[in-house]
């Protein structure tokens, strides 16, 4: 994926890659990625390495070279920091988890262009 030039992608829901904090795993994403994958979302919750925020957010940057479209980044914690580091993302930090799902979707159809 391109992550500079999202244009021909207008309209097409984004890939959501969340990114877990430093005293967490992929798997506490798992109730998240349910719902988004019932809502017909695409959702990826790679292992953090947890090695440094220039080196985390280097390892995230590659995972989404590899993803076709555009693609939403959310963090939690330290996940934040690490994913505000990836450059021409669109990027989501979450503070308030019990609407962590309401946010996510809200953020994915402002990327696609929905606005349902």
């Amino acid at each position: 994926m391109n992550m500079t030039d999202q244009s021909s992608h207008t309209g097409a829901r984004p890939a959501i890659v969340l990114v877990h904090g430093a005293f967490a795993d992929a798997p506490s994403w798992t109730g998240v990625i349910e719902r988004l994958q019932q809502q017909g979302y695409t959702v990826i919750a790679p292992a953090n390495p947890l090695r440094g925020v220039m080196f985390d957010s280097a390892y995230t940057a590659s995972l989404l070279g590899q993803i076709d479209g555009p693609v939403l980044l959310a963090g939690h914690s330290y996940g934040g920091a690490d994913i505000t580091e990836v450059e021409g993302s669109h990027v989501i930090m979450i503070s308030q988890p019990q609407a962590v799902t309401d946010v996510i979707v809200t953020a994915a159809r402002a990327v696609a262009g929905t606005h349902r």
